[in-house]
């Protein structure tokens, strides 16, 4: 992977999104923390650590492989422009599970601010970004119990199935997830 190949700084007609920064450690982890209040336990089965953001921006939320690598990660705030409300964020790694595939491994948006359109703002200038820099596709995984998340991704192109990761069988108490790809 070469370093222009990373994904920086951009915006959108009303977002901006910035790499994120231990000013913003508290507010994201509210963003998290609300997560957790809400449906996380009862879809993926667990919660953000209460040190969650704290941990990405230091040693970066690696995917599963030897080669892994901090330089090739980074977690991303978005803002409204409108009024500069932090308003969520999303991290990648750049090149997983090969070099030709951007994946994000988060992606949360308040509460208040879903469904409005935020979110497919940024995942359209995320493809356009991810394209110049001659990505093939972007992947991501989501929880089979995630409905709203299925069908928010599955809107915004990720309509390529690359396996189901998890428990086999099915129960309240056991959790799945299905990894999906957009080609760019």
């Amino acid at each position: 992977m070469i370093v222009e190949n990373i994904i920086g700084d951009f915006e959108t007609g009303r977002i901006r999104l910035t790499e994120s920064c231990e000013m913003e450690v508290s507010q994201l982890q509210g963003i998290c923390d609300s997560w957790n209040e809400g449906d996380k336990l009862l879809l993926e089965g667990d919660c953000f650590e209460e040190d969650y953001i704290e941990k990405c921006l230091k040693n970066g939320d690696l995917p599963p492989m030897p080669t892994a690598t901090i330089d090739k990660y980074s977690i991303k705030s978005i803002y409204t422009k409108e009024d500069n409300k932090l308003i969520g964020f999303y991290d990648m790694y750049h090149g997983y599970p090969n070099e030709d595939t951007l994946y994000i491994s988060m992606f949360l948006i308040s509460m208040e601010y879903q469904s409005k359109g935020y979110s497919s703002e940024v995942i359209e200038m995320l493809k356009q970004e991810a394209k110049k820099r001659h990505f093939k596709k972007i992947g991501l995984g989501v929880h089979l119990k995630n409905w709203k998340g299925l069908r928010f991704w599955f809107k915004n192109g990720f309509t390529q199935i690359n396996g189901i990761y998890g428990e086999k069988e099915y129960s309240a108490d056991n959790f799945s997830f299905i990894g999906l790809e957009c080609s760019l």
